[in-house]
């Protein structure tokens, strides 16, 4: 029996694959571009899949190219459908990885045209990746303005929404962030009891109050903290056990995997 030839899932399961595979940044992307030009024009998945690859590594400049490929074989009629807003949210988490000194306008520019694409549907997720390029920077006006005159006017807000402001606050260059970010909590807190069962805090946002508490420099550094320190830290947070599970790797949180 002659088997039956790969069809696009496959070949986009192959690209999932390469991106979980840990190969180096120029293999994968290689290997992916090769796979996609095999099947000739491919689909939406083929080009979100090759996407995600690209937001992996930061490759903003590379993911916006792609993204304005991806129009032009659907404009072309090569294409069933166009770019969805998970194909554009792809783009706007590369611009946040990316190292480019522009990156944050350029994200701005492509979230700009998104609000103003009446085909595009903005979710929580593109919302999400948008203020993803704020907290990674440390940008804090930015984050705070997005958060609350931006995503809390269109979305209801989640767990992931006020953690990325927090870890803004842990990445900015103020040494005074402590009260901010306890000021946050508290507000997560108010609105879990309102009701929104979305918002309720967890390690990774106590992670990122407790990095923003530690920036006043009254402490020791987190690797080095005594038990007594610890249990001081819990109980002013309210919390019953100690963010930080793998205390040799400092559990650095990422937000990076939490724009949903």
């Amino acid at each position: 029996r002659i088997p039956s030839p790969p069809d696009i899932v496959s070949f986009g399961s192959t690209i999932k694959a390469i991106a979980n595979s840990g190969k180096s940044q120029e293999n994968a992307v290689a290997r992916a571009e090769a796979l996609a030009k095999s099947v000739g024009h491919g689909n939406e998945v083929i080009y979100a899949l090759r996407l995600k690859l690209l937001a992996k590594w930061g490759l903003g400049e590379e993911a916006e190219r792609l993204l304005a490929k991806m129009k032009e074989e659907y404009g072309s009629g090569n294409l069933k459908n166009g770019p969805s807003v998970v194909h554009y949210t792809c783009v706007l988490n590369a611009w946040a990885k990316s190292d480019d000194e522009n990156a944050v306008s350029r994200a701005e520019a492509l979230f700009r045209s998104m609000t103003e694409n009446n085909e595009i549907d903005l979710d929580l997720a593109a919302y999400h990746g948008m203020m993803l390029n704020y907290s990674l920077r440390g940008q804090v006006e930015k984050a705070e303005t997005f958060l609350f005159d931006d995503i809390m006017a269109t979305h209801k807000p989640n767990r992931n929404s006020f953690t990325m402001l927090i870890d803004a606050y842990a990445r900015c260059s103020s040494k005074d962030v402590g009260e901010k970010a306890m000021k946050t909590l508290n507000k997560m807190r108010e609105l879990h009891a309102a009701g929104n069962k979305e918002l309720a805090p967890d390690d990774v946002t106590y992670a990122s109050v407790i990095r923003c508490k530690m920036k006043n420099g009254k402490l020791s550094s987190i690797r080095d903290m005594t038990e007594f320190e610890k249990f001081l830290m819990m109980r002013e947070l309210q919390i019953e056990s100690w963010p930080f599970r793998h205390q040799e790797s400092y559990l650095e949180a990422s937000v990076v995997d939490r724009t949903k």
